[in-house]
């Protein structure tokens, strides 16, 4: 290569630069290398470059600066380099050396007893790991009555609670820009977590929660850290502290509340994935609760989303072959180093009895979707499916375990099967408040789907195998809301009182869905409908507003009965007669002002607890409406 520029000569200003020598091999321009032509080497623009511009300016190999052809030449071999490096990691030296950028931060927290809240000088903060099917708002569908659209970050400065404790979070750690809900707090502080928690657990078993209570809070509060294993799951404390926020009447808690959803929804994706001794039994009960939530802000895809999850996850662990007569293989988890995995056998009977009492939160969860979410004729669901076989035994009450009275002969067979063909059940009758409200949403569930196979054009064979059914379930419904425990005698505040509310509403509710179809044309039906009805509106005589929250299905239930009076009103205001076949009803009818009494009570229901509670509020809306048109 020459050691410099080649002599040259100038013409006039105008004139083209001429060499003074000849063009030496190799000092072409860039262009006319790549494009193969002749190049007189005149610079700095050669005679082809000039006499026919490119895009790309006249550069060569030894010019003054480094060309940009020249880089682009030098980054396509380094990239080939270590391409190269990456096929072939045993044959070369890696050139980048990972590390693991926040180990310092991780080993501070684990040396110090009482580590402070790490608050970066960047604006980026710490969370947990965030999953990338977790939706980022659900603003859309929450009520306009509340601080829906303000929802903010949980503070900076919240005390992390139990940071005395020994272990951590089995979560990683990872950074995730300023705009993030989240400061840097995993977990309120201990004092909010007493009060989110004093907020929602007396009210808990009416949203699907199975555990035992005064174990759950004990754990809960606990001086160890978020994810130690002495303490629930993350994803369950999680959808706890959501719930606590959801039903408080705390303004600066309800502004965050979109926060504790998005925490909620993060670790209920990936706890699965972690090492928590409990990860499927708490999963499990998060998910339940997710799902109950999401039905009473309004939410139904993604109530429908998470109950398919939770089931999915119950029939993948065996839940519902927990104590089976038929000795069913237990339930494979999965494989690790070739050994199957299995769920572990449970250490008391306590602990059985919450995986007992998971399963059935399960499919009274379904049930209930089931029949509030899908139209009649698609309420089946998984649990329905050829092969699924329900063989765990009817739940008891928390307490009945405790006392030692799920005693071990106690086993279940074909349990959902044998209930709905009238046979006697294999071991105890499941007569506590639990089994009863499983078996008034089976009732429900089964009432709904068979009245939607009425068809007044049917054959004769179906005719004859529909009206069988139906008595069948009929005379279940019947027999079974005489075994309902009443009302009375218990004091509002128990969470009995709670459960068998919806017992008898769930029960009388059949009874409508069952003879709904043929009220207009018999009366008979009818009245079994008005009687009902009434059930629905009377609560047992229960002083609603002293009792609280109550299961987010209580709209629905009140707005079967209601829609059953609205009917009567207009059948009375149009004078309808019935039909010469039928036997004119004496005696037992209600006047308009007696029917429009009991209406008003269910529309002053849906109105008490519309208040926070998207789905009733809608439903108010629907019976107002309705109304109006008669």
């Amino acid at each position: 290569m020459l050691s410099g520029n080649p002599p040259t000569t100038r013409g006039s200003s105008s004139g083209p630069i001429r060499t003074t020598k000849p063009l030496k091999r190799g000092k072409a321009c860039m262009n006319c290398r790549f494009l193969k032509i002749k190049c007189d080497g005149t610079k700095p623009v050669c005679g082809p470059c000039r006499r026919h511009p490119k895009d790309d300016e006249c550069e060569y190999a030894d010019g003054p600066g480094r060309s940009r052809t020249k880089a682009l030449e030098d980054q396509v071999s380094r990239l080939e380099a270590r391409l190269q490096e990456l096929e072939n990691p045993d044959a070369s030296t890696p050139s980048v050396k990972l590390h693991d950028p926040y180990a310092q931060y991780n080993e501070t927290q684990r040396m110090s007893k009482s580590p402070p809240l790490y608050v970066p000088a960047e604006p980026t903060v710490f969370v947990g790991p965030l999953s990338p099917f977790s939706p980022t708002s659900t603003s859309s569908s929450l009520p306009s009555g509340r601080h829906w659209n303000t929802f903010s970050a949980l503070e900076a400065n919240t005390e992390l609670a139990g940071s005395s404790g020994h272990g951590h979070s089995t979560s990683p750690i990872r950074q995730i820009p300023s705009t993030s809900p989240f400061l840097g707090a995993e977990e309120p502080s201990v004092l909010t977590i007493q009060n989110l928690l004093d907020t929602f657990l007396p009210h808990a078993s009416e949203f699907g929660f199975f555990l035992h209570v005064p174990g759950f809070r004990a754990s809960t509060l606990k001086p160890l850290s978020f994810g130690h294993p002495g303490r629930p799951s993350p994803a369950l404390l999680s959808v706890v502290y959501l719930w606590g926020v959801h039903l408080s009447k705390s303004d600066a808690l309800l502004g965050q509340e979109q926060a504790f959803l998005t925490r909620a929804l993060q670790h209920v994706s990936t706890d699965m994935l972690g090492t928590h001794p409990n990860r499927i039994i708490h999963t499990l009960q998060a998910q339940i609760l997710l799902a109950y939530y999401f039905f009473r802000i309004g939410k139904f895809l993604e109530a429908k989303w998470q109950t398919g999850a939770v089931i999915s996850l119950a029939l993948g662990s065996g839940l519902h072959k927990l104590r089976s007569a038929n000795n069913p293989p237990p339930a494979t988890l999965g494989l690790i180093h070739d050994a199957p995995q299995y769920l572990d056998h449970p250490q008391t009977l306590l602990e059985e009895g919450e995986r007992i009492n998971g399963f059935w939160s399960v499919f009274v969860l379904h049930k209930l979707m089931s029949v509030a979410l899908e139209p009649p004729l698609s309420v089946c669901g998984p649990l329905e499916s050829p092969g699924i076989q329900v063989d765990v035994p009817w739940p008891l009450d928390i307490s009945q375990y405790i006392d030692g009275l799920f005693t071990a002969e106690i086993r279940g067979n074909s349990t959902v099967r044998s209930f709905l063909g009238g046979l006697p059940p294999a071991s105890h009758s499941g007569d506590s408040s639990a089994a009863m409200l499983t078996k008034a949403s089976i009732l429900l569930h089964r009432a709904t789907h068979l009245s939607a196979q009425w068809s007044p054009n049917m054959q004769q064979r179906e005719f004859q195998a529909f009206a069988a059914a139906f008595q069948t379930v009929h005379r279940l419904i019947e027999g079974f809301r005489a075994q309902i425990p009443q009302l009375a005698g218990h004091e509002t505040g128990d969470p009995t009182v709670r459960t068998l509310i919806l017992t008898h509403a769930l029960a009388d509710a059949a009874i409508i869905k069952l003879h709904g179809i043929f009220s207009y044309a018999d009366s008979s039906s009818k009245q079994h409908c008005l009687t009902a009805a009434r059930n629905i509106m009377h609560c047992g005589g229960v002083n609603l507003p002293e009792v609280g929250y109550l299961n987010p299905m209580m709209g629905t239930l009140w707005m079967i009965a209601c829609h059953v009076f609205i009917d009567e009103v207009s059948r009375l205001r149009s004078q309808q007669p019935w039909p010469e076949t039928q036997a004119t009803p004496t005696g037992n009818e209600l006047t308009e002002e007696e029917l429009m009494e009991y209406l008003r009570n269910g529309l002053a229901y849906l109105s008490l607890y519309s208040e926070d509670n998207v789905l009733t509020r809608y439903q108010l809306t629907k019976v107002q409406e309705a109304y109006s048109a008669i």
